[in-house]
Protein backbone atom coordinates (compact mmCIF):
# COMPACT_ATOMS: atom_id res chain seq x y z
CA UNK A 1 0.00 0.00 0.00
CA UNK A 2 1.53 3.36 -1.05
CA UNK A 3 1.84 5.62 1.61
CA UNK A 4 2.37 9.46 1.08
CA UNK A 5 5.49 11.79 1.10
CA UNK A 6 4.61 13.39 4.31
CA UNK A 7 3.76 10.21 6.40
CA UNK A 8 6.93 8.69 5.06
CA UNK A 9 9.06 12.24 6.04
CA UNK A 10 7.61 12.10 9.73
CA UNK A 11 8.39 8.42 9.72
CA UNK A 12 12.04 9.07 9.06
CA UNK A 13 12.41 11.73 11.24
CA UNK A 14 10.89 9.96 14.52
CA UNK A 15 13.36 7.21 13.17
CA UNK A 16 16.47 10.19 13.18
CA UNK A 17 15.66 11.08 16.73
CA UNK A 18 15.71 7.23 17.97
CA UNK A 19 19.21 7.24 16.12
CA UNK A 20 20.07 10.40 17.55
CA UNK A 21 19.49 8.86 21.09
CA UNK A 22 20.56 5.79 20.54
CA UNK A 23 23.79 7.23 19.83
CA UNK A 24 24.10 9.77 22.69
CA UNK A 25 23.10 7.09 24.74
CA UNK A 26 26.18 4.53 23.53
CA UNK A 27 28.68 7.29 23.46
CA UNK A 28 27.48 8.57 27.24
CA UNK A 29 27.99 5.17 28.41
CA UNK A 30 30.36 3.61 26.48
CA UNK A 31 33.45 6.25 25.85
CA UNK A 32 37.14 5.04 27.07
CA UNK A 33 38.03 6.49 30.94
CA UNK A 34 40.22 8.74 28.48
CA UNK A 35 40.56 12.88 29.71
CA UNK A 36 39.69 15.22 26.55
CA UNK A 37 42.38 16.10 24.54
CA UNK A 38 44.05 19.50 25.21
CA UNK A 39 42.33 22.73 24.10
CA UNK A 40 43.65 26.02 24.37
CA UNK A 41 42.49 28.19 26.69
CA UNK A 42 40.28 25.56 28.79
CA UNK A 43 41.81 24.90 32.38
CA UNK A 44 40.19 21.32 32.31
CA UNK A 45 42.31 20.55 29.24
CA UNK A 46 45.62 21.86 29.97
CA UNK A 47 46.64 19.34 32.04
CA UNK A 48 49.74 17.00 30.51
CA UNK A 49 48.56 13.70 29.92
CA UNK A 50 49.42 10.58 27.86
CA UNK A 51 46.70 10.19 25.91
CA UNK A 52 48.25 6.80 23.70
CA UNK A 53 48.68 5.47 27.29
CA UNK A 54 45.46 2.62 28.25
CA UNK A 55 43.08 4.59 30.62
CA UNK A 56 43.46 4.03 34.13
CA UNK A 57 41.08 3.11 36.59
CA UNK A 58 37.89 2.03 36.97
CA UNK A 59 34.69 3.77 36.73
CA UNK A 60 33.61 5.27 39.97
CA UNK A 61 30.72 4.28 42.27
CA UNK A 62 28.80 7.10 40.91
CA UNK A 63 29.10 5.81 37.35
CA UNK A 64 28.19 2.14 37.86
CA UNK A 65 26.07 1.12 40.75
CA UNK A 66 24.09 4.50 41.33
CA UNK A 67 23.50 5.48 37.57
CA UNK A 68 20.08 4.52 35.99
CA UNK A 69 22.61 3.90 32.83
CA UNK A 70 26.26 2.67 34.30
CA UNK A 71 29.09 3.52 32.42
CA UNK A 72 30.94 0.53 30.77
CA UNK A 73 34.10 1.77 29.36
CA UNK A 74 35.05 0.18 25.74
CA UNK A 75 39.15 -0.06 24.20
CA UNK A 76 39.32 3.38 22.85
CA UNK A 77 40.17 2.04 19.08
CA UNK A 78 36.48 -0.02 19.40
CA UNK A 79 35.06 2.72 20.50
CA UNK A 80 36.18 5.47 18.03
CA UNK A 81 34.93 2.41 15.34
CA UNK A 82 31.35 2.78 16.95
CA UNK A 83 31.79 6.85 16.44
CA UNK A 84 32.36 6.31 13.04
CA UNK A 85 29.63 3.97 12.59
CA UNK A 86 27.20 6.08 14.48
CA UNK A 87 28.25 8.85 12.49
CA UNK A 88 28.12 7.49 8.91
CA UNK A 89 24.16 5.51 10.26
CA UNK A 90 23.53 9.38 11.16
CA UNK A 91 24.45 11.26 7.74
CA UNK A 92 22.97 8.06 5.84
CA UNK A 93 19.42 8.52 7.21
CA UNK A 94 19.36 12.39 6.87
CA UNK A 95 20.40 11.65 3.13
CA UNK A 96 17.38 10.12 3.24
CA UNK A 97 15.41 12.54 5.12
CA UNK A 98 16.62 14.86 2.24
CA UNK A 99 15.71 12.50 -0.83
CA UNK A 100 12.00 12.42 0.82
CA UNK A 101 11.92 16.13 1.05
CA UNK A 102 13.05 16.80 -2.18
CA UNK A 103 9.89 14.46 -3.79
CA UNK A 104 7.55 17.48 -1.68
CA UNK A 105 5.06 18.74 -4.01
CA UNK A 106 5.86 22.18 -4.77
CA UNK A 107 9.48 22.25 -3.32
CA UNK A 108 10.68 23.84 -6.05
CA UNK A 109 8.23 26.59 -6.44
CA UNK A 110 8.27 30.02 -4.70
CA UNK A 111 5.68 30.58 -1.73
CA UNK A 112 3.53 32.26 -4.29
CA UNK A 113 3.02 29.62 -6.92
CA UNK A 114 2.19 27.19 -4.03
CA UNK A 115 -0.58 30.04 -2.79
CA UNK A 116 -2.18 29.95 -6.81
CA UNK A 117 -1.84 25.91 -6.79
CA UNK A 118 -3.66 25.92 -3.71
CA UNK A 119 -6.88 28.36 -5.24
CA UNK A 120 -6.51 26.20 -8.29
CA UNK A 121 -7.31 23.02 -5.91
CA UNK A 122 -9.96 24.22 -4.11
CA UNK A 123 -11.84 25.83 -7.59
CA UNK A 124 -11.63 21.89 -8.64
CA UNK A 125 -13.24 20.81 -5.22
CA UNK A 126 -15.64 23.46 -5.62
CA UNK A 127 -16.43 22.02 -9.14
CA UNK A 128 -16.18 18.43 -8.35
CA UNK A 129 -18.18 18.90 -5.25
CA UNK A 130 -20.76 20.97 -7.74
CA UNK A 131 -20.56 17.93 -9.80
CA UNK A 132 -21.67 15.52 -7.01
CA UNK A 133 -24.46 17.16 -5.61
CA UNK A 134 -26.18 17.21 -9.75
CA UNK A 135 -25.40 13.39 -9.66
CA UNK A 136 -27.30 13.27 -6.25
CA UNK A 137 -30.39 15.10 -7.26
CA UNK A 138 -30.32 13.08 -10.71
CA UNK A 139 -30.80 9.95 -8.16
CA UNK A 140 -32.72 10.91 -6.06
CA UNK A 141 -35.28 11.67 -9.57
CA UNK A 142 -34.54 8.42 -11.15
CA UNK A 143 -35.22 6.94 -7.96
CA UNK A 144 -38.50 8.72 -7.90
CA UNK A 145 -39.41 7.78 -11.55
CA UNK A 146 -38.22 3.61 -10.57
CA UNK A 147 -40.81 3.79 -7.60
CA UNK A 148 -43.51 5.12 -9.90
CA UNK A 149 -43.03 2.44 -12.54
CA UNK A 150 -42.92 -0.40 -10.01
CA UNK A 151 -46.11 1.17 -8.44
CA UNK A 152 -48.16 1.58 -11.59
CA UNK A 153 -46.85 -2.72 -12.44
CA UNK A 154 -48.41 -3.42 -8.88
CA UNK A 155 -51.32 -1.78 -9.43
CA UNK A 156 -52.42 -3.06 -12.58
CA UNK A 157 -51.76 -6.82 -11.57
CA UNK A 158 -55.02 -8.28 -10.89
CA UNK A 159 -53.53 -10.61 -7.48
CA UNK A 160 -56.84 -12.13 -7.04
CA UNK A 161 -56.82 -13.55 -10.70
CA UNK A 162 -53.02 -14.60 -9.56
CA UNK A 163 -54.23 -16.43 -6.30
CA UNK A 164 -56.67 -18.34 -8.59
CA UNK A 165 -54.57 -19.59 -10.60
CA UNK A 166 -51.69 -20.44 -8.25
CA UNK A 167 -53.49 -22.23 -6.49
CA UNK A 168 -54.89 -24.65 -8.96
CA UNK A 169 -58.43 -23.30 -8.99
Amino acid sequence: MPTDVVSLLQTEVDKLMIQHFSTYSYLSQRHPLQPPRETPGLRFTSQKIDLAAPPKGQPGEEDTTKAPYPLQPQDPQAFEEAQNELAEDLILKAQQIQQLIAKLPGIDQDETQQAEDIKKLIADVDEMEKMRRAKRREMHQLVKRLDAVVGGMSRSINYSEVNRNTNGG
